[in-house]
C-alpha cells in the first residue's frame, strides 16, 4: 500500500510538472503591431449596437469631427478602460506568476491583474480596468473581466458600453514567441444585440524598457 501511494504521488507531481511546463511564457514588453482607433468585428463591420447605444455613438463621432473630445475621460487623464487600453500604441509589460498575470501599461503607468484559477465574481465594485480572472486552455491564456465603470470607451472613436459589460480575451505565442495573437469577446446586453469578436497582433519589444508616463490634469489645477 505504502508503494502504490507513492507511486501515484510521483505520478501526480509529474503530472503537475508536464502541466505547467506547457503553459507558455507570456512575460515581456509587448505593442500592438496596427494601433486601433475605432474597432471593427472580426468580419469588418460596426459592432451590432442597440439604438440608444447608436445614437451615442454617433454622437461621439459628430463631436470628434467638430474637434469636441469632452466625452472622452482621457483628455481630464481619466483611465481609459478596456479594450481601448490595448488597442493604443503604448506598450505593456506582462509579468507571469504562478497565481497572477501582471499587465503592466506604459500609459500613465497603469496596472492590472488577472488572478489564475479564481472565478469571476459577480459583485464586484466597479473599476476603470474591470475585475480580472485568468486560467490556461492548453497553449492559450484565457482571461475574464468584468466590473467595469460605465464612463470609459472602447476605443478612442467612442464605442461607448454599459456596465453590464464583460470582456473575453485569449492570447496566444506566435512565430516562436516573438508575436501575441489576441482574440477579445465583447459581452454586453445592455449595448449590444449580440456578443462579437475582434482580433488583435501585438509585438515583442525585446530590448525596450517602459518609460515613466504621467498625465497632469490641467483641471486639476483650474487652468
Amino acid at each position: 500500500m505504502k508503494h502504490s501511494r507513492s507511486a501515484f504521488l510521483v505520478l501526480l507531481l509529474a503530472a503537475s510538472a508536464v502541466a505547467h511546463a506547457a503553459q507558455p511564457d507570456l512575460s515581456g514588453v509587448w505593442s500592438i503591431a496596427n494601433p486601433v482607433d475605432a474597432i471593427k468585428t472580426s468580419e469588418g463591420k460596426l459592432p451590432p449596437l442597440l439604438p440608444a447605444a447608436k445614437a451615442i455613438y454617433d454622437q461621439h463621432l459628430a463631436a470628434a469631427a467638430r474637434g469636441d473630445r469632452s466625452f472622452d475621460g482621457t483628455t481630464r487623464c481619466l483611465p481609459p478602460g478596456l479594450p481601448r487600453l490595448m488597442l493604443v500604441s503604448r506598450p505593456f509589460e506582462i509579468l507571469q506568476r504562478p497565481k497572477v498575470i501582471y499587465f503592466i501599461h506604459e500609459l500613465n503607468r497603469l496596472p492590472r491583474r488577472a488572478y489564475l484559477g479564481e472565478p469571476l465574481p459577480t459583485d464586484v465594485d466597479p473599476h476603470y480596468l474591470g475585475y480580472s480572472v485568468a486560467r490556461w486552455e492548453g497553449e492559450t491564456l484565457v482571461i475574464e473581466s468584468a466590473g467595469f465603470e460605465d464612463g470609459t470607451l472602447l476605443d478612442t472613436a467612442g464605442l461607448p458600453h454599459s456596465d453590464a459589460l464583460r470582456l473575453t480575451e485569449r492570447y496566444r505565442l506566435d512565430r516562436g514567441g516573438k508575436r501575441l495573437q489576441a482574440v477579445f469577446t465583447v459581452e454586453d446586453a445592455k449595448t449590444f444585440s449580440a456578443p462579437w469578436s475582434f482580433k488583435a497582433e501585438f509585438v515583442k519589444r525585446r530590448d525596450y524598457e517602459l518609460r515613466e508616463n504621467v498625465c497632469a490634469d490641467k483641471l486639476v489645477a483650474g487652468q
